[in-house]
């Protein structure tokens, strides 16, 4: 995985015991930013990838029943998401122009739950 090749080994952490909520964009969202196949990823700065990918996890393991409107939880990369649920289940990053929609979400796995999302967060 090459975003394991930065500072933190990101195969590490989501493989950790956790818990964790893992907000996971889809291959259109990641090609919509520009990661639009493998050779886009390898080329792409370790750090950078390791930065992004990081903040797509939050520790615990946060259904969507415990999401709360106007939060910013804490990723493992240090810096804040927020949460909207006007007009259903959204999170933003930083410097994202607009909200993420989760859907679906609440997808159990063994060391947390996993949040469909059709962007990916910009920290």
């Amino acid at each position: 995985m090459r975003a394991s090749q930065g500072q933190t080994n990101v195969a590490n952490v989501l493989s950790g015991e956790g818990p964790f909520t893992l907000f996971a964009p889809t291959n259109q969202a990641f090609m919509d930013a520009g990661f639009a196949n493998i050779a886009a990823i390898q080329a792409a700065d370790p750090a950078t990838l390791t930065s992004i990918l990081t903040y797509h996890v939050v520790a615990g393991r946060i259904f969507s029943t415990d999401l709360v409107d106007n939060s910013t939880p804490a990723t493992v990369n240090g810096a804040n998401v927020t949460i909207t649920l006007n007009g259903g289940a959204k999170v933003k990053g930083a410097k994202n122009t607009s909200a993420s929609t989760i859907s679906p979400a609440d997808l159990v796995t063994t060391n947390g739950v996993i949040h469909v999302i059709d962007q990916v967060l910009l920290p």
